[in-house]
């Protein structure tokens, strides 16, 4: 049985009466609230007992209920929230989900239906309670490895060359790293390194699925220290692995110091599923109104899934001083609505014709340039943000520094 069982909702004709029995059937002790803040104070001054659950109605008036549900697993991480809605659709479920939500059910549940997700959630919170010492050392080592994810709202802005190159420096620092391609229709990392993966996603998914495996088995060593696990070849297989991208990073992150994830198109519930189990979301984007207009708008939509704005990092890509055809950094900088931005340039035409020469692992290792030094800059917001050790990289960084200080001057 649950020690507190909370609802909280604005409307006065809620289906949902938790008067009559809830009081002996499903919780010691059991409370309602109008509204999300209403909710929230209360449970920051009173003891909750070791297993709490909320229902939060879409109705409330004051938050919008994933917000709520969003702030709850901040705040609160031990209690569990279910949304309650009149009829939840598949989408509806997943943003609750990522948004924190340990169960979407109908406004007009049954008592049976409710008392069985309440014991079965009841379950795991105590159980959790009860073996707090080995669970708390288990989600350390599934949680050691920091997740970057780096995306964009438009094709060609350069997502790949920044992945495969902050995984470069990274492993030139000594971390051990996981560069996963999660371009699930034209993935194209291992075209960059010219490897020809053994083992895909679908095939460690499937391993998961049957039990515990080593995730480094199923990934292909392309440079010292760098590992890639690669999509399956063909599309639609690929496409398979929304929603299961939550499990693969954490299985993927406990086996390495840090994990560069490249993404593809934008597709709603594969990106908010990645950006969702990130520690940073890089944001990458050109140097063009429209680059901006999208940029902006795809900021908005990260704040609607719950994406906290502090975990994004936007980075231009192809920048140059700006001009009568192309805004300038600072006026990008005002469109996002952002404090500071990074800037790098990858090089355009030079780095294709890099890529077909297939020594694209060499251009972050012909010493110090402007766009090694860029992507240091960028590591060592990483850094400052996951806590990674980056001391073996200072022997580059203060001439990495110098030089992109004067890059935008040139």
């Amino acid at each position: 049985m649950l020690d507190t069982l909370a609802l909280v909702s604005s409307n006065p004709l809620c289906p949902l009466d938790l008067s009559r029995t809830a009081q002996d059937a499903l919780a010691r002790a059991v409370q309602t609230f109008a509204t999300g803040e209403e909710c929230l104070k209360a449970l920051a001054y009173q003891e909750q007992g070791d297993s709490c659950v909320v229902l939060v109605d879409t109705t409330i008036s004051d938050l919008a209920p994933l917000n709520l549900i969003d702030a709850l697993r901040q705040e609160h991480p031990k209690i569990s929230s279910i949304l309650m809605a009149d009829d939840p659709s598949p989408e509806l479920i997943s943003r609750a989900m990522l948004a924190g939500a340990r169960a979407t059910l109908p406004t007009k549940v049954t008592e049976v239906d409710l008392a069985e997700v309440l014991r079965r959630l009841a379950h795991v919170t105590q159980a959790g309670v009860a073996g707090n010492g080995s669970v708390g050392k288990a989600e350390t080592a599934a949680q050691q490895g920091a997740v970057v994810v780096v995306f964009g709202a438009r094709g060609g802005a350069g997502k790949s060359a920044l992945s495969a190159a902050l995984a470069l420096l990274a492993a030139q620092a000594d971390l051990d790293v996981a560069l996963v391609d999660f371009d699930v229709q034209f993935g194209d990392i291992s075209f960059l390194f010219g490897a020809s993966p053994s083992y895909t996603l679908n095939n460690l998914a499937a391993a998961l699925i049957q039990g515990s495996c080593r995730s480094r088995s199923f990934s292909t060593p392309i440079e010292a220290r760098i590992n890639l696990y690669a999509p399956a070849s063909v599309s639609e297989q690929a496409a398979g692995l929304t929603g299961q991208a939550r499990q693969l990073l954490e299985a993927i992150a406990a086996e390495h110091e840090l994990v560069v994830v490249n993404t593809g198109a934008f597709q709603t519930l594969l990106h908010a599923e990645l950006l969702d189990v990130s520690n940073v979301a890089v944001c990458v984007l050109d140097q063009t109104l429209a680059g901006a207009s999208v940029t902006r708008r795809l900021r908005e939509l990260c704040v609607w899934l719950g994406i906290p704005p502090a975990r994004l990092l936007t980075v231009v890509n192809r920048a140059h001083a700006g001009g009568s055809y192309h805004p300038s950094i600072p006026e990008i900088a005002t469109m996002l609505e952002v404090a500071s931005l990074r800037s790098i340039d990858d090089g355009g035409f030079k780095l294709s014709q890099s890529l077909d020469a297939g020594d694209f692992g060499q251009l972050l290792q012909k010493g110090p340039g402007a766009f090694a030094a860029q992507i240091a800059l960028i590591l060592d917001d990483i850094a400052l943000a996951t806590g990674l050790d980056l001391n073996s990289l200072t022997h580059m960084r203060g001439a990495l520094r110098r030089e992109a200080k004067g890059w935008l001057r040139k």
